[in-house]
């Protein structure tokens, strides 16, 4: 490119040529040449680093993989976690909890029908619930919020044996915790089950401490809790530690288990890349980006319509859920 400019600018001004007016316009040109090469020369490296950008976050997204499990398990969760607090809106009094004579039916009719609700919700918007566009559409949140530098150096962390040691255990981790949270969070609200005598036991341990230090260790964590206790306020906000603390006791053995499959030396890595800025950073990215990420493709003007016949038929919805629990009953 140098030497390209270099030519363009002194070609046109021959030294035989003397006439100063042609000279003269002979420079100028030469000097817009340069400044467009220049300017050329400037968006083709911006090109270049958003190309590079782009390919280092499919690539991270792809080294770390099973994000559109994560998807599936975060919107499950959703739909589950919503059940316990729509099923307390319907009913009335202190009579209304499990063991009340319209318990059942009402619980079972807003389980089959709120599902419905919600997937068909996606299916207007046109989002597909196999959500094979998730992987895309995280590579590209990825890319603009990290430099080229940055998403380096995650793929190297991750493809490193302590990277690797968390996201393969990871995978073990989401087969057993969100339904652990979503249990919790339903016992909070509820009080719809008790903990055995053992899990009240571990409930208490001091060990607890050092299990929610090692499931901190995975990013899924973060979401799963952050979402439970969005989804259960203001329901649990007194009580938010107890949801927590529920889960960490009900799936106590799952987690002791993992626990003895990362040695010291690992642990030790992967909290230092936990407290460094970029593994701060990464962390406060994922616990927005994966349960607000959209298909690259969706429609807002299509998305907002949806929303608004989406809150339409739960209005519907609620007011025959309210008509089923109050319903009377043979006393």
């Amino acid at each position: 490119m140098l030497s390209l400019s270099f030519y363009i600018s002194i070609a046109p001004v021959s030294a035989s040529d003397t006439n100063p007016q042609r000279m003269f316009m002979n420079i100028i040109l030469s000097i817009r040449w340069n400044l467009l090469l220049a300017l050329c020369g400037l968006c083709w490296a911006a090109l270049a680093t958003a190309q590079d950008t782009a390919s280092l976050a499919r690539e991270l997204v792809s080294i770390k993989g099973g994000y559109i499990e994560k998807k599936k398990q975060l919107e499950e969760l959703r739909i589950r976690a919503y059940l316990p607090i729509l099923l307390k809106a319907v009913g009335k009094g202190p009579a209304w909890k499990p063991g009340h004579p319209n318990w059942a039916e009402t619980e079972q009719r807003i389980h089959t029908e709120w599902r419905k609700l919600y997937l068909d919700h996606h299916t207007r918007i046109g989002r597909d619930t196999g959500y094979g566009w998730m992987d895309e559409a995280l590579a590209r949140d990825y890319a603009r919020a990290f430099s080229a530098d940055e998403l380096g150096a995650l793929n190297v962390f991750y493809r490193s044996p302590a990277g690797s040691a968390v996201l393969a255990l990871e995978k073990e981790f989401l087969g057993f915790y969100p339904q652990e949270m979503q249990r919790s969070l339903a016992r909070v609200m509820l009080g719809v089950e008790t903990f055995s005598a053992r899990e009240r036991e571990l409930f208490r341990s001091p060990e607890s401490r050092a299990r929610r230090e090692f499931i901190e260790l995975f990013e899924s964590e973060l979401m799963v809790h952050a979402e439970s206790l969005r989804i259960g306020s203001p329901y649990v906000d007194a009580n938010a530690s107890l949801v927590q603390q529920g889960a960490l006791a009900t799936a106590a053995d799952s987690i002791d288990a993992l626990r003895r499959k990362l040695d010291a030396a690992t642990l030790n890595e992967v909290h230092a890349f936990l407290k460094s800025e970029l593994g701060r950073k990464e962390r406060v990215f994922l616990g927005a980006a994966l349960p607000l990420v959209t298909p690259p493709d969706e429609d807002p003007a299509r998305a907002k319509e949806a929303e608004a016949t989406f809150y339409l038929g739960l209005q519907q919805l609620s007011a025959q859920w309210r008509e089923l629990a109050a319903k009377p009953t043979n006393k």
